[in-house]
């Protein structure tokens, strides 16, 4: 539920109105304290009159006021002179110098601030401050929640691995954090998250306060390898900010070395800084930017959503760094030896087993509108078109073609061969197929995939970025 008020300006004069409803909304809502939000609108809305108009007389600002229960949001959307966002987007969440003003002083002021491109129509700036408590919309009062003591709540917290009857406890904390957004659709289903833990396709640990479940983790299986992923990390609102879910995180670690596992991998969503701070406060290496991957109805506590696809940021840890030689790449060879490097990958004198595969296949996941080509060897023109063309008539809005990096020599062939047909560098893959690495490759099938307004976290996820782009931008010329 949420109230709305809008305004649109088309002269200097009339913005005086844009402080006036905020001065407004500051009488209305049971919130002490927005005056860091009023500074970063005062800030915006100048930007935006300074940058965008040229003439007083062009001027046309629309402001949406989105009052939710928790938060109040703020779009200001104008039709102005293009804007070069990006330089902007990777900010980080602990700033090494004082900002005064501008788009890096926001950042300071509110809990999210985000550019959005509004194709033919201009674009939209957007900020967003949590209240300090929740409160009904209809009866402007407190939603009646007792305040809650972090160290009374750690004392008590208990993290235990799944139990029969903790689904329905599981799907209530993904339906609050993503409503019915979340692109793993199974953990709405209690009896299918039974299922799939006796099973033992997946792990999941709790978090327990009073015998309520507030945080949930869990280890999925990889289906082509003895690999799991760490996903569907979430934490009961209230309970938000006290360490629960790094609590979750250092058991699931202990449960997947117990388990046996040759290594685990994380998919952050790239929404948001905090999964990939966990990631990298736990040892994990960051190895990939995967584009496209999470569709664009992903929505995070009914505030965080991109308009386009968004992307994960891959990163693993590794139980066993041995690997034997991988093939030499004139083309990637830089940043897998980085990758390598930063893993501290151990190079031993072995060879892969013997296997007899087909040298290139290919699935689709339906539900996500993405397709996977596994290559195991060398590859001719007509067997990549083949595939391509059925993979066309799936209609996926991204292509991902891994390439083994043990059993082609001559790998730079493979990868001369996808970049003539739009692929471009996406990171390495750790143990993916049958415990062998992969170099992973990327195409976008659709002008609906975000790389802009992807966050990152660590100079590391900007590199590899920067990478990416000036890699796109090589494909682009061929």
């Amino acid at each position: 539920m949420r109230d709305e008020i809008s305004l649109k300006i088309t002269n200097t004069a009339d913005s005086k109105l844009i402080y006036h409803t905020f001065t407004y909304l500051k009488k209305r809502l049971p919130v002490s304290d927005l005056d860091s939000l009023e500074e970063a609108l005062m800030q915006l809305i100048e930007n935006v009159l300074e940058h965008a108009y040229e003439r007083d007389y062009e001027i046309d600002i629309t402001v949406h006021y989105y009052i939710y229960s928790c938060q109040l949001k703020i779009d200001v959307e104008d039709r102005g002179i293009p804007f070069d966002f990006s330089r902007y987007l990777s900010e980080p969440i602990d700033h090494s110098a004082d900002h005064k003003k501008g788009f890096y002083r926001i950042y300071d002021l509110v809990d999210r601030f985000y550019f959005t491109s509004l194709p033919n129509t201009g674009k939209r700036f957007s900020l967003i401050k949590m209240f300090d408590h929740c409160f009904d919309i209809k009866t402007n009062q407190f939603i009646n929640e007792e305040l809650l003591d972090r160290s009374e709540v750690m004392k008590q917290l208990r993290i235990r691995a799944f139990e029969n009857g903790d689904g329905e406890g599981i799907a209530k904390l993904i339906y609050k954090n993503y409503d019915y957004t979340y692109y793993k659709h199974l953990f709405y289903e209690p009896q299918e998250v039974r299922k799939a833990n006796e099973k033992g396709d997946v792990h999941s640990v709790v978090a327990l306060h009073l015998n309520e479940i507030v945080g949930h983790f869990a280890l999925i299986r990889a289906p082509y390898s003895n690999i799991a992923e760490i996903a569907v990390a979430t934490v009961e609102p209230r309970y938000k900010g006290m360490g629960i879910m790094n609590k979750m995180f250092d058991v699931l670690i202990f449960e997947a070395q117990r388990l046996e596992y040759d290594a685990i991998y994380g998919e952050a969503i790239m929404l948001h800084p905090y999964s990939q701070k966990a990631n990298i406060s736990h040892g994990m290496t960051e190895c990939a930017i995967i584009l496209g991957q999470v569709p664009s109805v992903t929505e995070i506590e009914h505030n965080l959503q991109n308009p386009q696809r968004s992307g994960v940021l891959v990163s693993y840890l590794l139980f066993d760094k041995r690997r034997c030689q991988h093939a030499c790449s004139a083309i990637y060879g830089k940043q897998i030896q980085k990758v390598y490097d930063d893993i501290k990958i151990e190079i031993c004198d072995m060879q892969p087993p013997h296997a007899v595969r087909d040298a290139i296949t290919h699935r689709v996941q339906e539900n996500l509108a993405l397709g996977f080509i596994r290559i195991e060897d060398v590859i001719d023109q007509r067997a990549l078109m083949d595939i391509l063309a059925d993979l066309q008539k799936e209609h996926c809005d991204m292509l991902y073609a891994d390439i083994n990096l043990h059993r082609i020599p001559n790998i730079d062939a493979v990868i001369a061969l996808l970049n003539t047909h739009g692929f471009f560098y996406c990171g390495l893959l750790f143990a993916y197929y049958e415990s062998e690495d992969y170099l992973r490759l990327q195409r976008k099938n659709s002008n609906s995939v975000d790389e802009e307004q992807l966050v990152y976290y660590s100079k590391n996820a900007q590199q590899m970025s920067a990478f990416i782009r000036e890699d796109m931008e090589r494909i682009k010329a061929l």
